[in-house]
């Protein structure tokens, strides 16, 4: 994928049309939806819809609007195998949840072995108002306590591709620590620990993935500052998904150096 198609953005909206953030699935189907296609690069998008996380802060966590579109859409442009939430997961978190419990992650995992993946992109929301983000960061990077999920030139190529779409230190964290996935639930971890393959969370504020948020979000019917109708800058959200674009072919590409 050298550019978007010019409907890029329409064609996001329609997507995420026919994610059922509350819904359950029909009997007999799974919360997700799963495509295999011959890539090294699996796209995942485990919060696309509700999920049942059920621990000390929250009893469900609420949809990550438009990463399951995202994932989904980029999924088609670069030929990619892609794995997201698309009904309400009634029984588990696949962030929060080992494997035994979340038929997502049996699934990541039959996904992976199959296609011979080296890389998996777990692409997540994150609030615009998200204390632990600094002020001007519009994307968070989770690669590892030690950032050992990515190979070092490919974490600096991936801010290079960031910043060159968004803008200087759209993922800087100011000197701050930020959230580096290193639970061994998380979908990263998982990845990187037990698939042995290479992983990066993306964590997104709503101002570059959220081109038209739906009446039936779980933030529309907030009454704070960034809840309620909300439409990123179609800029904005272009530049984002080139950006991924952009990354996700330079790893089909890919060669260590030796």
């Amino acid at each position: 994928m050298t550019s978007l198609p010019e409907n890029t953005i329409e064609q996001l909206i329609q997507i995420e049309a026919g994610i059922h953030y509350f819904a359950s699935p029909p009997p007999g189907y799974l919360p997700f939806i799963t495509v295999r296609r011959e890539s090294p690069v699996i796209l995942s998008a485990p919060h696309g819809a509700m999920t049942f996380r059920s621990n000390h802060i929250e009893m469900w966590h609420e949809e990550d609007e438009y990463t399951a579109g995202m994932a989904l859409l980029l999924s088609q442009l670069c030929g990619t195998s892609v794995i997201a939430t698309t009904w309400r997961t009634e029984d588990s978190d696949p962030n929060e949840h080992n494997e035994e419990r979340s038929a997502y992650k049996r699934e990541l995992r039959s996904l992976a072995a199959e296609t011979n993946a080296r890389w998996v992109i777990d692409l997540h929301g994150a609030g615009e108002d998200n204390p632990r983000l600094f002020e001007k960061q519009k994307v968070e990077l989770g690669t590892g306590g030690r950032d050992e999920y990515l190979p070092a030139d490919v974490s600096r190529t991936l801010i290079t591709i960031l910043n060159k779409y968004l803008g200087k230190d759209v993922a800087y964290r100011n000197g701050m620590p930020g959230f580096r996935a290193e639970g061994a639930n998380r979908i990263a971890s998982f990845a990187y620990r037990e698939l042995k393959v290479h992983s990066v969370r993306i964590e997104m504020k709503p101002s570059v993935r959220v081109p038209l948020r739906r009446t039936e979000s779980s933030a529309y019917q907030k009454r704070t500052k960034y809840g309620g109708p909300y439409s990123a800058s179609t800029r904005n959200v272009l530049a984002m998904m080139q950006a991924l674009g952009g990354f996700i072919e330079f790893l089909k590409t890919y060669t260590p150096a030796n």
